[in-house]
């Protein structure tokens, strides 16, 4: 297999990732499978991180990166502080690359991290 890095602050990018694989795991239901995969395109890096849980509303689309919006944890009905994915959408700026969160034809949430 093929080494993977990606050049930039340590504690950012393992916060960025972390945080969402905590999004992948708290939108999901106990016991279901997260996908982790990472691999290089043709200008980096790429980090995938793919869930089975509710997915994102279509009243959410537009808001999902914004400062302080969350949404409801499908198991405990309680919020997240809302700053999550604003700070992945800004660590990735200041790394070069891109967050896009998409829902799955299968259910649940594909978030791409796209390093490059």
């Amino acid at each position: 297999s093929e080494e993977l890095s990606v050049q930039g602050n340590y504690f950012f990018l393992y916060q960025a990732v972390a945080n969402v694989l905590q999004n992948a795991i708290d939108f999901s239901a106990s016991g279901e499978e997260i996908r982790i995969a990472v691999t290089k395109s043709r200008t980096g890096v790429v980090v995938c991180v793919e869930d089975h849980g509710v997915g994102i509303p279509d009243y959410a689309r537009d808001k999902i990166f914004t400062k302080f919006y969350s949404l409801e944890r499908p198991d405990t009905g309680r919020k997240g502080t809302g700053l999550g994915l604003a700070f992945v959408a800004q660590v990735m700026k200041l790394h070069g690359g891109k967050i896009r969160l998409e829902n799955r034809v299968a259910g649940g949430v594909r978030a791409v991290l796209e390093f490059g």
